[in-house]
């Protein structure tokens, strides 16, 4: 006998490809019926899409009862760009099991959502387990707590072992913490992965586990087959289907979320915003202003990628002030010393990311752009660093107020390792839409 398990992961709102995997698994429903299941391992959500952004996620989750599925789990995008009320609500009119074994609340000893589910068809019981990235500081913000991942997956794989045939571990840890996974709990039979956007194409094998995963935006679905024999399980593959050699289905999400954000004016008469890349314009400078003062920091830095779209002026509406900053990015505030700062506003200068095409971290644009920062100077004829009127102290701690996806190092080292406070859960449009509607 064969069981069928489906799965998608980190489709990001890409609707234009997840809706040809919705024939595609009703079509697989008749032919397999009661043998086969379809599993989503988080990140279905991307509110850089009109209709994710209209609805708050739920769009989503319609989309995926429509595509009949299982068990579905939580990435990052569903965890930290919604308020902590929204995700409680996020699945409420959801038609499959909600799991994972690491979100809970601040002070709880228990997970929030249930930590594992336990399907059964033709007599044999397959245990669905789950875990999301351990974004600490952005949950914790949001009064969440995700730690210690692999102490609750031990935990629950413990309590769930005796009553099952098989155990599929759900993960939204990334390529990694999965590979890591199969060689500490061997008894996992297979291994959905997910969060870091990589593929296989026929799986990888670890230690005895089945690793499954299935890239990004839609490129492809997984396929897993589990082969039994008088309730053993004897066989396990995986393979990939591109959703290109997929009917095309027609879809008018885009339209529907455009239209419902076009309803709302942020501003009457708001000034035009040009997109310039390599060099501030009115736009990028005032930004770079208001973080620093929804942050309260002594300095501002972004880069000038972040308007992803013009805007010509007039009427401002959420859908407008979507097409300029359509990312899932939030401010954050960061210490550091004047040695630093100044480090910092000297590397920026040097723009070496300006031609830069960048993907994830929240950045939903393409061209990263020039830094521009607000209320830091350099006198270039007396080598000197202000702070306003301030001449820098090296030695003295100042605030910088900037964007979450420049704190995971890669840009600037010090801020690895720097106190942080994230500012969540208001993306960048929301703090522009809170100061448009204030003057």
């Amino acid at each position: 006998m064969e069981v069928k398990i489906y799965h998608t992961n980190d489709i990001h709102s890409a609707l234009h490809n997840y809706m040809k995997f919705t024939s595609f698994i009703k079509n697989k429903r008749r032919q397999f019926r009661d043998n086969m299941f379809y599993v989503d391992i988080g990140d279905h959500v991307d509110r850089s899409h009109p209709y994710t952004e209209a609805t708050l996620g739920k769009g989503n989750i319609e989309l995926l009862n429509n595509a009949t599925c299982d068990v579905a789990t939580l990435g990052n995008n569903e965890g930290i760009t919604l308020t902590k009320n929204q995700l409680k609500h996020l699945y409420d009119d959801a038609e499959f099991d909600v799991i994972c074994a690491n979100l809970r609340e601040v002070g709880s000893k228990e997970p929030y959502f249930k930590p594992y589910t336990i399907k059964e068809t033709n007599g044999i019981k397959i245990g669905f387990i789950a875990a999301t990235v351990e974004f600490t500081p952005f949950y914790l913000a949001l009064d969440w707590e995700v730690a210690n991942a692999f102490d609750w997956i031990e935990k629950y794989l413990r309590e769930l072992q005796p009553q099952v045939d098989v155990i599929v571990m759900m993960s939204h840890l990334g390529m990694y913490d999965d590979e890591t996974l199969a060689n500490k709990f061997p008894e996992i039979d297979l291994i959905l992965s997910s969060h870091t956007h990589h593929h296989f194409d026929k799986g990888e094998r670890v230690n005895g586990v089945l690793l499954a995963a299935a890239g990004r935006y839609g490129e492809y679905i997984g396929e897993v087959t589990l082969e039994f024999k008088d309730g053993e399980l004897t066989g396990k593959k995986a393979v990939l289907i591109e959703s290109d050699i997929l009917s095309q289905v027609e879809n008018d999400y885009y339209n529907k979320g455009k239209a419902i954000l076009k309803n709302t004016v942020v501003k009457e008469d708001a000034l035009p915003i040009d997109r310039r890349l390599y060099s501030a314009g009115r736009f990028s400078s005032l930004l770079a202003y208001m973080l620093t003062d929804f942050t309260k920091s002594d300095a501002g830095l972004i880069h000038t990628g972040l308007i992803a779209s013009p805007f010509e002026g007039g009427e401002l509406t959420e859908y407008s002030l979507h097409k300029v900053l359509p990312h899932a990015i939030n401010a954050v505030q960061i210490e550091l010393t004047g040695r630093e700062m100044k480090e910092v506003f000297t590397q920026a200068n040097r723009h070496e990311y300006k031609d830069e095409i960048v993907r994830g971290l929240g950045f939903r644009g393409d061209i990263f752009g020039c830094f521009v920062t607000d209320n830091i100077h350099y006198i270039q004829s007396e080598r000197e660093y202000y702070i306003g009127d301030e001449l820098i102290d090296e030695k003295k701690k100042y605030t910088l107020g900037t964007l979450d996806m420049y704190t995971f190092g890669r840009i600037f080292p010090q801020f690895r390792y720097s106190k942080k406070e994230y500012m969540v859960p208001d993306l960048l449009r929301d703090i522009i839409k809170n100061y448009l509607e204030a003057v």
